[in-house]
């Protein structure tokens, strides 16, 4: 079975991040939607359990995605998982730079290999930063994120602003 890994914070996932799940959950038999506990991060507006909760009201019409949170090394939850191969989006090329080296990393320390996919156009500007920064506004969000989730999620930003 062909099996791959899509990491990253999803705060909160946006349609760039189910185009990506869409696409990728094309190309594999299954799909890991990993939503990281990343302690780099100022506070999120999601906990973890809500970003996956986001994750699975968004995908639940896609058979083959599974969502799971990780902590720690993103190799070393590849390796528990037994996947070896992560998924990554590049909106530009400061995403390729900035992914390069994680991937080496990932490759040297677990043999893990990465696949880049790039993002459709149409979402390459959206980001989760500029989506709660909006959010937080009270504007609406239906041209950045899924519409199932526009109000939980609108709801969210408006009390941490």
């Amino acid at each position: 079975m062909k099996a791959a890994i899509y990491p990253g914070t999803f705060d909160p996932p946006t349609l760039g991040h189910l185009d990506v799940v869409r696409r990728a959950a094309s190309l594999f038999d299954r799909l890991i939607v990993a939503v990281g506990v990343n302690l780099s991060k100022s506070r999120p507006a999601f906990s973890a359990e809500e970003r996956v909760d986001l994750f699975k009201t968004i995908t639940a019409d896609i058979p083959n995605v599974d969502i799971m949170i990780f902590n720690g090394l993103l190799v070393d939850f590849a390796k528990s998982q037994g996947i070896p191969i992560i998924v990554r989006a590049i909106r530009t090329i400061f995403d390729f730079e900035h992914e390069t080296p994680q991937a080496e990393m990932n490759r040297q320390l677990g043999q893990i290999e990465t696949m880049y996919l790039a993002v459709d156009e149409k979402y390459r500007l959206i980001s989760s930063t500029l989506v709660r920064e909006i959010g937080a506004h009270g504007r609406r969000l239906n041209r950045f994120i899924p519409a199932e989730i526009e109000q939980k999620v609108l709801e969210r930003l408006a009390t941490r602003h």
